[in-house]
């Protein structure tokens, strides 16, 4: 019993506490400013807004701002990276490089001694052929061609018909003069048809008869009556050969100008014009000389010649 009272007792204190307060506060008289401020509490401070409580833009610029500032330093250091592997391959080109250059200058000095060196021997050997030429063509002295002797002309009879040839070119020789030590047919190209004979190739025994002989046709011109298909020409080598067919313009200019030449060895050409003798060493020597004498303007018909003739004759006459 004595409980219960008690809890009734203290509800109604409480009631009377809750309604008595807000009359007692009602009621009381103003304050002056000075005890108001006095009595009064200072405000705490606020707490920090949590993250939650943001607005939504203040929270997107904020991520943004934070994403922008990491790709920012992944690609200065992306670039960082990139930028040191570029100095590396620059230096490495750079060192590749300078090791061309000197590798490219060592070439060039190398290939300009070389290059000295084959002119060298290009020089020494053009010597060589000039003289191993001139030796050949002086073994070949005594020696002369017969080109168009019919092949009906037997191995055995072609002694007496070069002793015969010889003398009718030269008819004040005397017979015991008119010696051959040697004669025989020689392999013709395989290029010429079989209708055409093979050259005979004879030895005299006496060097001047050979050049008188010699003389003597070339002088005469046209064929001897006795041998009309019969040509006389010197025996020379290959070398030489092909060293007056370079000279073929020159020749065949002079020649339709009726100047005189004769061949000297090594090759080049002789010839007298105007009581002046002129020696011509190489094919551009001979052009140069024969422009200077205002020859070059030759008659159309004149180059259709030059061109169909060949100049193989020439060269051995």
């Amino acid at each position: 019993m004595a409980t219960s009272k008690t809890k009734k007792a203290t509800s109604k204190a409480e009631k009377m506490n809750f309604f008595g307060h807000k009359s007692s506060s009602a009621a009381d008289p103003p304050r002056a400013a000075g005890q108001e401020g006095a009595d009064e509490v200072a405000p705490s401070p606020s707490p920090a807004p949590s993250e939650d409580s943001l607005p939504v833009d203040c929270l997107t610029r904020s991520h943004f701002e934070l994403a922008m500032e990491t790709m920012a330093e992944k690609l200065i250091a992306t670039w960082k990276t990139t930028a040191d592997q570029i100095k590396r391959e620059v230096r490495d080109l750079s060192a590749r490089t300078t090791t061309m250059e000197r590798r490219h200058q060592e070439i060039e000095m190398v290939q300009t001694a070389t290059s000295e060196k084959i002119q060298a021997i290009q020089h020494k050997l053009s010597a060589m052929e000039e003289r191993m030429a001139d030796h050949e063509d002086r073994a070949r002295r005594n020696n002369l061609r017969l080109r168009g002797v019919p092949e009906t002309v037997l191995p055995d009879d072609l002694q007496a018909y070069a002793r015969g040839l010889m003398r009718a070119y030269a008819p004040d020789i005397p017979a015991d003069m008119l010696l051959v030590d040697r004669i025989h047919r020689v392999s013709k190209p395989k290029n010429l048809p079989d209708s055409i004979p093979r050259d005979v190739l004879l030895r005299a025994h006496y060097f001047h008869i050979k050049e008188l002989v010699l003389r003597s046709h070339r002088n005469r011109g046209d064929p001897h009556d006795d041998f009309p298909s019969v040509r006389i020409m010197a025996d020379l080598s290959p070398a030489t050969l092909r060293r007056r067919r370079d000279y073929t313009q020159t020749t065949t200019v002079l020649r339709s100008h009726g100047i005189r030449y004769r061949w000297g060895f090594p090759t080049k050409l002789i010839l007298t014009k105007g009581g002046k003798t002129s020696i011509i060493s190489s094919p551009e020597e001979g052009l140069q000389l024969i422009e200077k004498w205002g020859l070059l303007k030759e008659q159309p018909g004149e180059q259709r010649h030059d061109k169909r003739r060949p100049g193989r004759n020439a060269a051995m006459d």
